[in-house]
Parts: C-alpha cells; sequence; structure tokens
C-alpha cells in the first residue's frame, strides 16, 4: 500500500492527512473514500485498516487525524465533536479537489461516533459528497446514554454534570475526567480499547466537562432534511453492537430521506471484530467495497 501524505488547515491548524493507494490495483474511475476514525481515533488505526481493505480492490482512501490527535495540531487530549465536524469538513475541501482534477466522486465514511459526524459535515459541504456510509455509530447521544446507563444512571450522570459545572463556575480548576466515564464502553468494547487500541502509537485521551456537553448535545438525526434527498447512504452496523444499540441505525434508516441501505453484520458487535484478518470484518469491508460500486 503506497501512503501519499498530505498537510492540510482546519481552523488554521495544520492537520495530518494522507491518501492510500495500491500500486498494481488502483482503479481512477472509483470513487475516493475519506474514512473517519470515532471517540479517540487515530488515522494509523481504523483509516488505515480500511485503506489496507478496499486498496486492494482498486478503491484510493484518505485517512486524517482530527485536531488534537496524531501529528495534527491542536490543544492534546481535547475532543468536541463540533470541531471535529469542521476538521472532517475541511479534509472533504481537500479530497474534492483532487477528485474533481481526476474526475471522480467522492464518498465519505465514518466509523462510531464519527458515523454521526459525518451527516453534520455534510451540511457543511453537502455539494462536495456523492454518497455516505455510517459504521457502528449512533444518531441521539441522550439516548444511546439512557440505553447504556439506565434511567438511574442517566440521572446520576446529570448530577455528576452539574457538580462540575457549579465547581467549575466557583473558580474551581479544570480536571481531567476519564473520557469513558462520560461515554461508557460495554464489556466487549472496553476489553478491546485496552487490549488492542492502546498498543496504536499516541493513543489515549483525558476528558473534561466539554466533551460531556459536547456529547449530550449529539443528535445528527435531527439534522436530516431535503438536502440529504438524492445522497444515498449505508448505514453498516453490528447485529449485536451493545454499544451502540441496533435500534440506533433502525431509527437512522426509518429517518433517512434519501436512498438507502441497512446492512446489519451477523455476529458482530461494537469494535471486537476489527481486525485486518477478522472474517467479520472482511465481509464488513467487502460489503461496503460493494455498495459503493453499485450505488455511488
Amino acid at each position: 500500500m503506497i501512503e501519499q501524505k498530505v498537510a492540510f488547515k482546519s481552523d488554521g491548524l495544520t492537520l495530518d492527512g494522507a491518501f492510500f493507494t495500491d500500486e498494481q490495483n488502483s482503479n481512477p474511475s472509483l470513487p475516493i473514500v475519506i474514512v473517519c476514525s470515532g471517540f479517540t481515533g487515530q488515522k494509523n488505526i481504523h483509516p488505515e485498516r480500511y485503506a489496507r481493505a478496499l486498496t486492494p480492490k482498486g478503491f484510493t482512501v484518505f485517512g486524517f487525524d482530527y485536531r488534537g490527535f496524531g501529528e495534527s495540531q491542536g490543544e492534546r487530549e481535547r475532543v468536541i465533536l463540533e470541531e471535529q465536524v469542521r476538521d472532517i469538513a475541511s479534509a472533504v475541501a481537500i479530497v474534492r479537489q483532487r477528485a474533481d482534477e481526476e474526475g471522480r466522486k467522492v464518498v465519505l465514511a465514518g466509523w462510531g461516533m464519527a458515523g454521526g459526524l459525518i451527516i453534520d459535515a455534510f451540511r457543511i459541504c453537502e455539494d462536495q459528497i456523492d454518497g455516505l456510509i455510517a459504521m457502528n455509530g449512533f444518531f441521539d447521544a441522550v439516548r444511546v446514554q439512557k440505553a447504556l446507563r439506565g434511567e438511574h444512571g442517566w440521572k446520576e450522570f446529570k448530577q455528576f454534570m452539574a457538580k462540575e459545572r457549579t465547581r467549575l463556575a466557583n473558580g474551581g480548576a479544570p480536571e481531567g475526567i476519564d473520557p469513558f466515564d462520560i461515554y461508557p464502553l460495554d464489556p466487549v468494547s472496553r476489553e478491546y480499547v485496552f487490549t488492542e487500541l492502546v498498543k496504536a502509537p499516541g493513543y489515549g485521551v483525558t476528558s473534561t466537562l466539554d466533551l460531556a456537553d459536547s456529547l449530550i448535545s449529539f443528535k445528527p438525526e435531527a439534522h436530516l432534511d431535503e438536502r440529504f434527498s438524492n445522497i444515498p447512504m449505508l448505514i453498516a452496523h453490528g447485529a449485536d453492537n451493545d454499544l451502540h444499540p441496533v435500534t440506533e441505525p433502525k431509527a437512522l434508516y426509518a429517518a433517512y430521506p434519501g436512498p438507502k441501505e441497512l446492512f446489519l453484520l451477523a455476529g458482530g458487535g461494537h469494535t471486537e471484530w476489527m481486525l485486518d484478518d477478522n472474517p467479520l470484518f472482511i465481509e464488513f469491508s467487502s460489503h461496503i467495497a460493494q455498495w459503493i460500486q453499485a450505488n455511488v
């Protein structure tokens, strides 16, 4: 796999990106696929994993690091979803420039939390995107928080947020918060994060109340409108996903106003199967490649 590094700007910050191609199988008639990481993700994890899966099929793949991650500029250990949406839109602009030069289309794909981020990014750069792929995402953060925590746990979390806001309002210094106290993991996903993802250089983040505020305001499903009516979307999701319940892709499918397909991966949870040689990942990435060729 050939990597062509690209530096681009987002809100004045220099972000690290790269185009990935296969020297022998590159097909310039296929769309360029932008793969966006999920929560605390990095270019060298899932975007490069999809690049390794898709480039042998002829695709060009673009991956990048959000501000504050990897080699991108920005405040370390800061995740604000609205800022990541802007980073995605900036990545789209760079890829669209190349796609126009080569007469190609652009597909925007998001993994996990980015499955919803790409919906909000589309509202910024709708004329630059030809297809959307939401992979194992969630589309109403409060709905998912209640599903994961239960009503009692959700009430306790809101009380925690109110107490922390009061402490800060009284002049208290910001304190690091475990991101998975804000964005809780199911047991299987937690094992994967702390056995596989932590192996990636630079992986890890400490959060603040700002993340909690940004997260609970996140509801991309509510932003669907007529602008999406001509854009095909693949909603691909693990059928046994306990982190982002299968009710999430089904709700998005029901609400999406444009051409759409719902693909539920039998036996797939949230992320434990995201390994290059895992049969479930091979099936998942192959279905994505086939959908793009048939619909974009």
